[in-house]
């Protein structure tokens, strides 16, 4: 690098290009244009290589080997310095491949919103003009035979139902249009200090009522074991959340289908535990459901792969959970589990926080 320092000294013109890429990239990720960005970064950085191996060529007798081994020594330093450079380039390759996908997500998924909404609103519009229509053909009806009432009715049924299951599958599409664009997001989270224990309490409260309002049968014991004197930690409470919600909604889900599966005296439970290590806090979500497969986990946080029935889930929740974990917030995601006993997910997030409480 101090030869590349020294050329760019001696060249301003040369100089003042690289500074100006440099500041074209800042401003396109400042602006969020994650793929004009890592092109930049990608043209720069072969450009700074190139000048860097031009100057090695030009001076071959800057580096004076004493000896064979020597020189076979500073050859392979060569051809592992050119390995690295091929694995660095091959890396942003990919990486702008995968910005151009998510651009391109992202606006396909905002093109097909509008009119999947319209699809959703228009059928439930039509259940409740068929409930007006079938009042009011009763009149009309009323001295017409028997089979033709019962046909008319059936077939406004038929309707009601089609529109119906037009309805429920347009809301399964707009939940997968929804988590394909939150994971096709590129803009920076918005981190603040928060109490991580009363946030994982709030979303497993959130959880299990909104659970239990769906299913009036759902009955769960919760079992919690909180460290207080877990400080702050600097958190986008949405997403963190986000991720709670998920996770807690997975393991309430497995332990309640493990129940209604099995007779005798199991009671589902879902055990919530915090701690912290030196470097990081730590978030355990435990359920005594059936258990993931080790060829399953193994796919687990892949985009779209569910162990859900068909129609039941997208598949995009753990992988969106993943990235913010991991991605957005620098922390880890794992899971531990022995089929037919127990999934545990484990959360770990750095302790980048003042150590003053407020």
């Amino acid at each position: 690098m101090k030869r590349i320092y020294c050329f760019l000294k001696s060249h301003p013109i040369s100089l003042i290009i690289v500074l100006a890429l440099l500041g074209a990239i800042a401003y396109a990720f400042y602006q969020h244009l994650t793929a004009i960005a890592i092109t930049l970064a990608v043209a720069t950085f072969s450009a700074l290589m190139l000048v860097y191996i031009a100057l090695l060529e030009q001076s071959p007798n800057t580096i004076k080997p004493k000896s064979k081994e020597n020189g076979d020594d500073n050859n392979k330093q060569c051809e592992t310095l050119e390995q690295n450079l091929k694995d660095i380039q091959q890396q942003l390759v990919i990486q702008e491949k995968l910005a151009s996908v998510g651009m391109l997500t992202a606006g396909i998924a905002h093109e097909i919103k509008n009119p999947l909404n319209f699809i959703n609103n228009f059928a439930d519009m039509t259940v409740e003009l068929l409930d007006e229509l079938k009042e009011e053909l009763e009149k009309p009806l009323e001295n017409a035979p028997e089979e033709t009432k019962q046909a008319v009715n059936s077939t406004i049924d038929d309707i009601v139902i089609n529109c119906k299951k037009i309805n429920e599958h347009g809301k399964r599409a707009e939940s997968i249009i929804k988590n394909m664009l939150i994971q096709a997001r590129t803009s920076d989270v918005e981190k603040a200090p928060l109490d991580i224990n009363a946030l994982l309490e709030e979303y497993l409260n959130l959880a299990y009522h909104g659970m239990r309002a769906q299913n009036n049968k759902l009955n769960v014991k919760i079992e919690k074991n909180i460290d207080k004197s877990i400080l702050p930690v600097m958190v986008d409470q949405q997403s963190i959340g986000r991720v709670f919600l998920n996770i807690i909604n997975n393991g309430l889900y497995a332990a309640n289908d493990k129940a209604e599966k099995i007779s005798g005296n199991f009671m589902p439970t879902i055990t919530i535990n915090s701690e912290q290590d030196e470097n990081s806090v730590i978030i355990k979500i435990k359920d005594n459901g059936n258990g993931i497969p080790e060829h399953v986990r193994a796919k687990i946080f892949e985009p779209f792969f569910t162990t859900k029935p068909a129609g039941q889930g997208t598949g995009l929740g753990l992988s969106i959970c993943y990235d913010i974990v991991v991605s957005q917030h620098g922390g880890s995601l794992d899971v531990v589990s022995s089929p037919g006993e127990y999934t545990e997910f484990i959360i770990k997030l750095p302790k980048n926080v003042s150590s003053e409480k407020k």
